[in-house]
């Protein structure tokens, strides 16, 4: 296995699934792929109030920001092999920025958490991008839970 794909966002269940990928990281001596989908598209319906396009734009960068200090935290957890992690933002939906740099990477398997940040019926089922990861990914995937 020379490199896996872990797609992270701030949830607990996300910990996890890095925790696990240092285990395997460090097993197989893979490398690693720390993937964060920011989403910087502002749902407009949502909001009463008209924001300018500064104060968008200020938003997907404090979000991009939020996303680079986050995957550096989260690199440092691999110790020794730090040198062997990259880190990957994408902005956008994150299924769909999933699926697809799991298709475009040559990353031989994904370790996801089970329920990311917008899960609320935790124990009921999978979150719903773990759910849809495992639908249209065509790798082996590791849910941690």
């Amino acid at each position: 296995m020379e490199k896996i794909l872990i797609p992270v966002d701030s949830s607990e269940f996300s910990k996890r699934a890095v925790e696990e990928g240092v285990k395997m990281a460090k097993a197989f001596g893979s490398r690693v792929i720390l993937l964060y989908v920011a989403n910087t598209r502002i749902n407009y319906s949502s909001y009463e109030i008209n924001l300018s396009a500064q104060v968008l734009q200020e938003l997907a960068d404090g979000e991009v920001k939020y996303a680079e200090t986050m995957l550096d935290a989260l690199k440092e957890t691999f110790g020794d092999m730090a040198d062997r992690v990259e880190t990957v933002i994408r902005e956008g939906h994150e299924v769909d920025e999933i699926v697809d740099y799991a298709k475009e990477s040559d990353a031989d398997m994904l370790i996801v958490g089970s329920h990311g940040t917008g899960s609320i019926l935790r124990r009921a089922s999978l979150g719903s991008v773990t759910s849809k990861i495992l639908h249209h990914v065509d790798k082996p995937v590791l849910v941690v839970k």
